[in-house]
């Protein structure tokens, strides 16, 4: 069957076509990367007689995965049950799953999310002497991930000069933890994508094989990938080269979660054969939204550019709302909701609502639950975050893995069997003392001498009780397995009659949900002709997001923050609180790198936008129980009058504000694009100055450049290990006496 390419535009087609060698489609918003990247994949399979098995896709969701697979099914008319399509993360569990006993792991392990990340670490460092009054396990937690995210290890980490702070301590518990982490058969996230690596470089049959299989490789959102992920990568195409990544610099918003944006900059540096096609026309948005977004992300550096065209309508201007309370701008995008709605005939799932900070989420809600309007909020509490739901899932958990302490000891004692943490504690030491696991030790329970006979028929209670689902695993389904077990442990009973009605009714729903979610698992998974185990869907939970559960069919208004936004798309869209200190953040105002991240999220959601695109904010905003007066976002600045209707700015006073943040950009926007270069000096800093930040701790000051308000100010954080250049005006520094 042949691939009709008649559908895409000239310089898609041409991307395609290009099969051989690397290719860098740099695609920006809503130009149809995903038709491009499907279309390829089709083309490999039907035109060139690539099979398969020897074609690999990463994407960063498992919605987007999904899609792909779909797309390239309808595209070829048939299965393609061995193409590799997935998350890194998930494609990583596949490979540890196969691998994992090479590195002295078994195949169960348990893949251990944030909340058991922060266990595992607050366990660790009770044993050593780490100042907890000063280091939470969560900021450890943090910490820990965002040095695995640089492929940074223990050794790694000794070898920094003058550790200071966290950063003494920090390889000790780094070690201790991953010890930690085998001993309960365990991976967490960054290990997930380590750990390939580790296997790759330490044993190159197995990366040959891989590499073998995998002929093609094809990569979704590559501006988002973080070292770890750009290695794996650069370890399965070294030998062939066929490599295609896909992404857009100017969506590059995950920098604080250890995204390295250089990725895509310098992919022509190393694969500097590279071909590169840039996909231009955007197929989403009209031309007045376009040209707002084009105009804001265009003040970046950080560029390989790009415009996005069109060929849609111009389509209204953009309009900007003003309130003079974040209530009265809660309130005025209330009205424009109406309007949409009753004037406008569009349906209420048509419309987004973006904000910068979670927080800003509640009086919003506030304004739309009050107006009976329904909404659904994106980024709350996780589904698979649910205390109910991660209860039954730490016990299914701990029936696959028992080496998996973190789970026993979340479920020993719940519901309440009489179980204390003194007695949990007594059988811990024993089983360090055996050398076994603490599960085995529950068996044991009655050789330890200071436990007594009734509190070791209640532990031997809880051990018969999961000895006996460990047996009924390779006798029932998953679901089955699931619905007993909710009501012999006494769970489902415990949440029918611990809490009021509809609290209860709620958590019980939950709960039938989750059963349903295991059975729509099961059906997919034999579908698609793979095994359909308990291991497999507790991996899937692990590693599902928020998005990935989003019912785009529910007729709900949606609320997100931006960053949850990108990869969506709707008719209409609102972004709010567009005030300086919250878009951008103030934290991120005074860094080069970081503002410009600000932007670049600024832009992702200006072209999630259709149709019609509303830009709001507050001329103040109420905070620590008072009323700030606040001044408009620079971006907004960046946005030619011509294409903004604005409401609100009636008043002498609010158009004072207005002209003020205008002259603001005029200032910033000369300094971000080097209009103005000023090497002088200025007296306030020095040189070796000590100083201090709210966010970044203690620091020394290490380079000036220029003066003034523009000066910039390059300062080595000894706190954090971390070095940050500054802008005076928005540094924040406090000057320290010698």
């Amino acid at each position: 069957m042949a691939i009709n390419l008649e559908s895409l535009n000239p310089r898609q087609r041409a991307a395609v076509e290009q099969t051989e060698g690397p290719v860098l489609i740099l695609a920006g918003a809503g130009s149809g990367k995903t038709r491009t990247l499907t279309a390829r994949m089709a083309y490999l399979i039907e035109e060139k007689g690539v099979a398969p098995q020897n074609i690999l896709a990463v994407t960063f969701t498992n919605k987007a995965a999904r899609e792909m697979k779909e797309r390239v099914e309808s595209l070829i008319g048939s299965g393609v049950n061995g193409l590799w399509i997935g998350t890194f993360h998930s494609i990583c569990a596949r490979i540890m799953r196969i691998e994992a006993e090479v590195l002295g792991y078994s195949r169960s392990f348990t893949i251990y999310d944030v909340d058991d990340q922060t266990r595992a670490v607050k366990k660790v460092i009770s044993t050593l002497s780490v100042p907890q009054q000063l280091y939470t396990p969560k900021m450890i937690q943090n910490r820990l991930s965002r040095v695995k995210n640089q492929f940074l290890f223990p050794e790694d980490l000794y070898a920094i000069e003058d550790r200071q702070g966290l950063d003494e301590f920090l390889p000790s518990i780094y070690i201790s933890y991953q010890r930690f982490l085998k001993e309960n058969n365990a991976l967490d996230f960054d290990d997930l994508l380590i750990k390939p690596i580790e296997l790759f470089k330490e044993n190159p049959d197995i990366r040959k094989k891989y590499a073998d299989r995998f002929r093609y490789v094809m990569v979704d959102e590559y501006q988002d990938t973080n070292k770890a992920q750009y290695l794996l990568i650069k370890e399965l195409v070294k030998d062939h080269r066929n490599l295609c990544v896909v992404g857009d610099e100017d969506q590059a918003i995950y920098g604080w979660r250890g995204a390295d944006i250089s990725n895509i900059l310098d992919f022509k540096k190393d694969y500097k054969e590279a071909a590169v096609f840039k996909l231009e026309e955007n197929y989403r948005s009209n031309k007045n939204i376009l040209l707002a977004a084009n105009a804001v992300v265009k003040n970046n550096t950080e560029r390989l550019g790009k415009d996005l065209w069109t060929q849609r309508p111009e389509g209204e201007k953009l309009e900007v709302l003003v309130g003079q309370t974040d209530a009265e701008e809660a309130k005025k995008l209330l009205e424009k909701i109406h309007d949409e709605v009753y004037t406008r005939k569009r349906s209420f799932k048509d419309i987004a609502i973006l904000y910068r900070t979670n927080a800003q989420s509640r009086i919003l809600e506030d304004t739309l639950r009050r107006n009976a309007i329904s909404y659904k909020l994106v980024g709350g509490v996780k589904f698979y975050e649910r205390k109910e739901i991660k209860d039954i899932v730490s016990y299914l958990k701990l029936i696959v893995n028992q080496k998996d302490s973190i789970a026993l000891k979340r479920v020993i004692n719940f519901p309440l069997r009489g179980i204390g943490d003194t007695t949990v504690g007594k059988i811990e030491k024993f089983s360090e003392l055996e050398q076994i696991p603490l599960f085995e030790g529950l068996g044991r329970v009655e050789e330890v001498a200071s436990i007594s006979p009734a509190m070791s028929q209640r532990v031997l209670g809880f051990y018969n009780l999961i000895t006996k689902f460990i047996k009924l695993s390779t006798e029932i389904s998953a679901v089955e397995l699931a619905s007993t077990l909710a009501a012999e442990s006494g769970i489902m009973h415990h949440y029918q009659t611990e809490y009021d009605q509809y609290e209860s009714e709620s958590r019980v729903q939950n709960i039938q949900e989750l059963f349903r979610s295991i059975e729509e698992f099961d059906e997919r998974r034999r579908e698609e002709g793979r095994e359909a185990s308990l291991e497999s869907f507790l991996e899937e939970v692990s590693l599902m997001t928020d998005i990935d559960r989003m019912n785009t069919e529910d007729n709900s208004v949606t609320l997100m923050t931006l960053h949850a936004a990108k990869g969506l798309e709707f008719p209409v869209v609102f972004i709010t609180g567009l005030e300086m200190g919250l878009m951008p953040l103030q934290r991120n105002s005074a860094n080069l790198n970081e503002l410009e991240e600000e932007r670049r999220l600024m832009y992702v959601g200006m072209t999630r936008a259709e149709e019609r695109l509303y830009l709001s904010m507050s001329r103040s905003r109420r905070r620590n129980n008072s009323f700030n007066k606040t001044m408009p976002s620079l971006f907004l600045d960046e946005i030619p009058r011509e294409l903004l209707h604005v409401s609100g700015y009636n008043s002498a006073s609010a158009s004072s504000d207005y002209g003020r943040s205008r002259r603001h950009k005029t200032k910033v926007k000369s300094y971000l694009t080097r209009e103005v270069e000023n090497q002088s000096t200025d007296d306030t800093y020095k040189v070796g100055q000590k100083v201090y930040h709210a966010t970044f701790g203690k620091g020394i000051v290490r380079q000036l450049e220029g003066r003034g308000d523009r000066m910039k100010i390059s300062v080595d954080f000894t706190d954090e290990g971390i070095t940050k250049k500054l802008i005076k005006e928005f540094a924040n520094l406090t000057p320290l006496e010698e």
